[in-house]
């Protein structure tokens, strides 16, 4: 089964929080049981250390441009190997939206006025690498707040593209202490569907996703697939909920 992993934190790659214990172990202990094909896309944030990691650029998918609105901004897509595991991931770069010492908010912890923008130019820089690519995924898993955009534009810009068209798209959300929301002027700049407008990416992701796999400390709803229990465990969660997507099966 090949299963697109979309992340906005992949350990050790980022700080070590629980959505980026999840995105790490999830398809290293997938790709294990020789039964799946896993890739994974994470933003790389300035915090991610080019040397240290030993980050180098995929000439082949380097180049792109992609729109914001009335400006384009061109896409860098790096790479480098998770250590201990066999598992490559694949850098979004830009240096204008990613080149700073930080996530969502800077060292003095104000956020950034733009996060909605990184957001979008993650989600659209994800799917056009896989196009670059030529990879038809069944699953696409989008995890946390910045990935949140990435089942929207799945199932409204690219819903014609025959490369996604069978694929069923999860997302797991992430609780995050700011709130950013699309306005109706930048759902127009940005030519995103006008329904988006009012909504945070997390709350477009639980709208047009599949399925909702819920993260250990996620509160709400009470009812709902939830990861819980160590890597190995998750794991067989995950596969249970993909299986059962993939053969039209609610979650």
């Amino acid at each position: 089964m090949r299963t697109l992993f979309v992340s906005g934190e992949v350990a050790p790659f980022t700080k070590d929080t629980e959505l980026s214990e999840v995105a790490l172990s999830l398809p290293a202990r997938l790709f294990e049981t020789g039964n799946y094909e896993t890739r994974i896309m994470m933003p790389r944030y300035g915090i991610v250390s080019e040397r240290k990691n030993r980050l180098h650029e995929v000439i082949r998918l380097s180049g792109t441009e992609i729109p914001l609105g009335d400006e384009k901004e061109t896409l860098k897509v790096k790479v480098a190997s998770i250590p201990g595991f066999r598992l490559q991931v694949y850098f979004m770069d830009n240096t204008r939206l990613f080149k700073r010492k930080g996530i969502f908010a800077d060292k003095q912890g104000k956020l950034f006025p733009d996060n909605l923008e990184r957001a979008l130019f993650f989600g659209r820089g994800v799917i056009e690498t896989i196009r670059s690519l030529g990879w038809a995924p069944d699953v696409v898993h989008t995890l946390g707040w910045i990935s949140g955009l990435v089942p929207a534009l799945l199932r409204t810009e690219y819903a014609a593209d025959p490369l996604f068209q069978d694929a069923k798209i999860l997302f797991t959300p992430q609780v995050v202490d700011f709130e950013a929301r699309f306005t109706e002027a930048q759902c127009k700049r940005f030519g995103l569907p006008s329904d988006l407008a009012g909504k945070t990416p997390v709350e477009i992701g639980l709208a047009h996703a599949d399925a909702v796999l819920y993260p250990p400390s996620w509160e709400q709803p009470e009812n709902g697939p939830r990861l819980s229990g160590g890597r190995e465990e998750m794991a067989e969660q995950a596969a249970s909920l993909y299986e059962q997507v993939l053969n039209g099966v609610p979650a």
